[in-house]
């Protein structure tokens, strides 16, 4: 794949660092039934629900990494297996010691699982550190919850995957700022 259709998307200021992670990211039809999820956990939990440009499930987080470093990443995303799957978020629930709400599947479909290992055994091969606590996918709803919920099953939001992104994150007063550096389709 050409490096230049992975032109950045958004903002991104002039530095030599970024705050960067691998992540699945819904179309908009999704996204917005992710948001009012959102909207009713932040209620019930009173915290701040997060907005729409911030929904996504991470596959993988990098933190902050040298700008040179887009090119191999982006390398590393042309290689994965380009498959899709369809997954339930129907379980929701919190961590009470971040007073993060969040919804996860019940069940994680074969085709996500495989993306996650191929991804870490790249980086890792890649030279890049990795994570080493076990992947949970789940979408996070809400933040700074004073009454996080206990874990339950919620109505399911589906979510047809058919896009992983490169992001990079900008840490501003106001929140994160996302930048999409870089998007491969996911084949059904």
């Amino acid at each position: 794949m050409d490096l230049s259709e992975h032109a950045p998307v958004g903002p991104l200021e002039s530095t030599d660092r970024i705050r960067a992670f691998y992540a699945l990211v819904p179309d908009e039809a999704v996204r917005l039934q992710f948001v009012a999820l959102a909207r009713d956990i932040a209620r019930r939990s009173r915290g701040r629900a997060i907005s729409g440009e911030h929904v996504h499930l991470t596959l993988a987080f990098l933190g902050d990494i040298d700008v040179a470093a887009l090119p191999a990443l982006r390398t590393i995303g042309d290689r994965l297996p380009h498959i899709g799957a369809t997954i339930e978020f129907d379980v929701a629930g919190a961590w009470r010691a971040s007073g993060v709400a969040w919804v996860a599947p019940a069940a994680v479909p074969a085709p996500v699982l495989a993306m996650h290992a191929a991804l870490r055994e790249a980086l890792a091969a890649g030279g890049f550190d990795i994570e080493v606590r076990p992947f949970r996918p789940h979408v996070t709803l809400a933040r700074r919850c004073v009454l996080p919920q206990p874990r339950a099953r919620c109505s399911p939001v589906r979510w047809p995957v058919d896009r992983l992104c490169l992001i990079g994150s900008q840490l501003r007063p106001e929140g994160p700022v996302y930048t999409e550096l870089a998007a491969w389709p996911l084949a059904a």
